[in-house]
């Protein structure tokens, strides 16, 4: 799957994979979650440039991957990063879609050869408004969501489910 971001806000938006993820999205991940950084696994951040010498956290994602499939948690997005963008990049930002779909799009184009699916958890009113757009869908089963990397039979799909529901909240 090629990815490539939103044309209108590639500009002053770029999303990389980073090491360490502590270094570059702790203080937003404890601020969100009220908790450390995982130490393991991808770090996924969208990067807002402000000027030429100051570039912003605006958005992160985690990834494990546990053998087939890639569980994504912590997604989130710095409000005040928002809040501190000129009203025209603001509106740009909003009109593609907001930074956390492209953070979770940018994950599911670099590791889908890795994994048949991705999983999350989300139970947010708010946060499903982003993760739907951005390729997920239900499982059937509460909060856990999936994305299908490729065509995978139901037996296939089913077993992929499971696997990630023992995982438990992740």
């Amino acid at each position: 799957m090629a990815w490539s971001i939103d044309e209108r806000i590639a500009a002053f938006v770029q999303i990389s994979e980073v090491q360490p993820g502590e270094f570059f999205a702790g203080q937003l991940f404890r601020r969100k979650f009220g908790d450390s950084l995982p130490g393991f696994g991808h770090h996924v951040v969208a990067f807002y440039r402000r000027d030429e010498s100051a570039f912003l956290v605006a958005s992160y994602c985690h990834l494990w991957i546990q053998g087939s499939i890639g569980l994504v948690g912590g997604a989130c997005t710095d409000g005040r990063v928002l809040r501190a963008m000129h009203p025209d990049e603001l509106r740009l930002v909003n009109e593609a879609g907001g930074l956390l779909r492209y953070t979770l799009r940018f994950v599911f184009a670099r590791f889908a050869s890795a994994v048949e699916a991705y999983f999350g958890h989300c139970g947010d009113a708010r946060a499903r408004e982003v993760v739907f757009p951005a390729g997920f869908s239900e499982t059937g089963l509460p909060h856990l969501i999936v994305r299908y990397t490729r065509d995978l039979p139901p037996e296939q799909q089913q077993r992929l489910v499971e696997q990630a529901h023992a995982i438990g909240p992740f």
